[in-house]
């Protein structure tokens, strides 16, 4: 009887084992393991986690602020602009009120025109987010970015410089 016992909870004990250390990660610690590895500068592992995150919770609160911080690792420090592009249009496409969907809306732009070279896309994104977004605080910088689009920034200088009204001469004193 005794032997039944131990072996049972043997048994036991080892579906325990076995059951916790296939135990599904939280969302939270998800985020916080791609976070963590975003900050250390690890920008694929960052990704794999947001990533996962996604695919295992693509309901969860998160969900905009991990696609957010794809784009944003893929834009700014894989140099994956295509994949960017991808991620901020999720953002703008399921979750259009979100905190980061104007500024997801307006880097479309800024992509197409400073990484891309893409005029013509730059111009259809950046109207797109006027069109989206009429009272953001960005609105101005886009209107800037349609008004110069193509331009190098030598020649914005210059337009600038030329536009500037021009001190008026000292009057003589009396």
């Amino acid at each position: 009887m005794e032997k039944m016992n131990l072996r049972h909870l043997l048994v036991l004990l080892a579906g325990v084992i076995v059951l916790s250390g296939c135990s599904k990660a939280t969302k939270e610690d998800l985020w916080n393991d791609a976070v963590e590895a975003q900050k250390k500068g690890d920008y694929a592992e960052s990704v794999e986690g947001y990533e996962k995150l996604l695919k295992e919770y693509p309901t969860s609160d998160r969900a905009p602020e991990a696609m957010y911080a794809i784009g944003t690792i893929c834009q700014s420090h894989t140099h994956e602009p295509y994949k960017a592009i991808e991620y901020y249009r999720k953002v703008i496409a399921q979750y259009p009120s979100h905190p980061t969907a104007p500024s997801a809306a307006f880097l479309i732009g800024f992509i197409y025109n400073n990484d891309l070279k893409k005029s013509d896309s730059a111009k259809i994104a950046y109207e797109e987010f006027l069109a989206k977004f009429p009272g953001n605080p960005m609105v101005e910088s886009a209107q800037f970015e349609l008004k110069t689009l193509g331009k190098d920034a030598g020649q914005i200088l210059n337009e600038q410089a030329s536009a500037a009204p021009k001190p008026a001469g000292k009057k003589p004193r009396r």
